[in-house]
């Protein structure tokens, strides 16, 4: 009977992982401009654009602003756009087709006043499957 019990907790067990999820977590940083291929999942994510409104380092501000990253995710049936932010009350992360988006950092943060040059800017963001 034990012996039983030991083989389809085994069976159970192997049958239960799927190749095709992602690692628990992963961490990408990438430009502005670029892409990423999300792995065994046939998605491509790009950035298309940031808008950088926080306060510089040193300023006093009424508030501590807001960086909205600008995404795109391809499929081969379609495109979702979605916009991610720094700010913790505006929407930080989101889910699309079993992916959870979360949008780690924003940097540089800026100083006297934020880059206007994208490329300056590096996005740290990390995909994983929802909970």
């Amino acid at each position: 009977m034990m012996k039983y019990l030991l083989i389809s907790l085994l069976c159970l067990f192997i049958f239960s992982c799927s190749s095709g999820n992602l690692k628990k977590e992963n961490n990408f940083s990438f430009k502005p401009g670029a892409c990423i291929d999300i792995q065994n999942n046939g998605y491509k994510l790009c950035i298309t654009t940031i808008e950088d409104g926080r306060c510089p380092l040193n300023m006093n501000c009424l508030w501590q602003g807001n960086a909205t990253v600008y995404f795109i995710l391809t499929s081969n049936h379609e495109d979702i756009s979605f916009t991610l932010n720094t700010f913790k009350n505006f929407k930080q992360d989101t889910i699309i087709n079993n992916l959870k988006f979360s949008l780690v950092d924003v940097l540089p943060y800026p100083e006297r006043t934020p880059s206007s040059n994208l490329e300056d800017y590096t996005i740290k963001l990390e995909i994983s499957n929802p909970d």
